[in-house]
């Protein structure tokens, strides 16, 4: 999709819709479609939007041509067909292509096996440290906010109560008259 006319040749006006878009629900009306020609890329079917504010492409319009395409954090990168991974040890993920849509089925990617978890007891500083940090919170909570993932930098370690905390010793007692 493209709001720029001059982009296009075999531009033919049509009548097929609007898009939606989130700032705009009304969206944009489709009033023409044409072709794009690069000197490495071909795009068929290019709806013209005039309300259109960026240049937006169909992934699976890429796919189909047998081309790859990949994602990062910073850009998107359009692979020639011929393309091949130098090493399958790189791939950490391979989903199918069904119905045009990428379905990711978790129970080809979660082990099914036995499964090992391991622990690190948090040191003498750290099991003294954070429950200051959380307001003096019993060991028991603390560690269900580990478990939990709850807290933000705190350590996935096992806490344990060695009843060094003089704050806390105070607070447990009780005045008898």
């Amino acid at each position: 999709m493209t709001e720029n006319i001059s982009y296009l040749f075999d531009f033919e006006e049509i009548n097929e819709g609007y898009v939606a878009f989130s700032e705009n629900p009304k969206g944009g009306k489709i009033t023409g479609k044409g072709k794009i020609r690069t000197c490495k890329l071909d795009f068929d079917d290019v709806y013209f939007i005039k309300e259109l504010e960026f240049n937006l492409f169909t992934v699976s319009q890429m796919c189909d041509k047998k081309n790859s395409v990949l994602f990062t954090d910073t850009e998107c990168v359009v692979l020639s067909s011929d393309f091949k991974f130098p090493n399958e040890t790189h791939v950490l993920l391979w989903i199918p292509r069904e119905n045009n849509m990428y379905n990711v089925d978790l129970k080809n990617i979660v082990p099914s096996g036995d499964l090992t978890c391991l622990f690190a007891k948090a040191t003498l500083d750290e099991s003294n440290l954070w429950p200051r940090r959380l307001g003096h919170i019993n060991f028991k909570t603390m560690n269900k906010l580990v478990k939990g993932n709850l807290v933000r930098g705190l350590p996935s370690k096992v806490f344990e109560n060695n009843h060094t905390c003089v704050a806390c010793k105070k607070g447990k007692q009780h005045k008898s008259s």
